[in-house]
């Protein structure tokens, strides 16, 4: 409890007044990224791990759900590093898988039904049905001739259906999972998906407007290649910040039976939001000097 009571703002709005350059509000940024990184492990902690701090066993259910959360926080920490490495490109990237993680992990919280879990884990068998029935397909076209490799791959796509407890004649082309933008509709709202998570797709697929934007410098009538990474700027970090906290909350108060720590970290979230929320503002007037 020590360590959630700790995680306070950096800096008071007194001392963000006083900021004079970007470093300082970047500075800002990454501490309070840590921080909701920080709270992401607490409410892991506290779900799934035992008093000694260590992962204890948990059924598929809160799998679904904890494995999501983890994938989060090494995401998160990813991020930070790309952040404080400045490669503003990679920090793109990583930030739309940071927003799919989010998306899935609220929707998943929210619809709170065993079916949704049990759809997010079929939909991603599909594929490896779908490899499993080409390796089939390849095989008979050599007369029964098995290669290592897929021998390899056939007991590697056997062992993810038989941890998940599905046959693989369960398996259809199908899939009653929601599309993403359906998820990110539900949980987030329309402007979410194309604002935040739509324009990120240029950067994950190496569209033109990636190209344009990071890796091409325009000089007169032509281009020059940019070999140098760009470098991140505070608006980078306000997304996965806000999803982080987003996701704590939304956690704490559909998967937390302990009322006190709940809501302490409910306020924590609370602090840092508004944090957020003066860092911003306190930007935007900078910018504008």
């Amino acid at each position: 409890m020590n360590e959630i009571l700790n995680i306070l703002p950096k800096y008071s709005n007194a001392d963000i007044e006083k900021f004079d350059s970007e470093d300082s509000f970047m500075d800002a940024y990454v501490e309070l990224l840590k921080q909701s990184i920080e709270l992401i492990y607490r409410v892991v902690g506290l779900k799934y791990c035992d008093l000694d701090g260590m992962p204890k066993k948990i059924n598929k259910d809160d799998a679904v759900i904890g494995g999501n959360l983890t994938r989060l926080i090494k995401l998160n920490t990813s991020f930070l590093q790309n952040i404080c490495e400045g490669k503003l490109e990679i920090c793109y990237i990583i930030n739309r898988c940071i927003a799919e993680t989010a998306i899935n992990t609220k929707f998943i919280l929210i619809e709170g039904e065993d079916r949704v879990k049990r759809n997010y884990i079929k939909n991603s068998l599909i594929t490896e049905k779908e490899l499993w029935e080409t390796i089939l397909t390849n095989v008979k076209d050599r007369n029964g001739d098995v290669l290592p490799i897929e021998e390899r791959m056939q007991k590697s796509i056997q062992n993810s259906f038989d941890k998940s407890d599905f046959d693989l004649e369960e398996v259809k082309r199908s899939s009653k999972w929601k599309s993403i933008k359906e998820r990110a509709n539900l949980v987030a709202g329309e402007m979410f998906y194309s604002v935040f998570y739509g324009i990120s797709s240029h950067s994950i697929h190496g569209n033109w407007q990636d190209i344009l934007l990071n890796n091409l410098k325009k000089i007169e009538d032509g281009f020059e290649l940019n070999l140098q990474w760009n470098r991140p700027r505070p608006q980078v970090i306000e997304g996965p910040i806000i999803l982080n906290l987003d996701i704590i909350k939304i956690f704490c108060e559909r998967e937390l039976t302990d009322d006190t720590t709940s809501k302490t970290i409910l306020e924590k979230c609370e602090i840092l939001n508004n944090y957020l929320l003066d860092l911003s503002q306190y930007h935007e007037k900078w910018m504008l000097k």
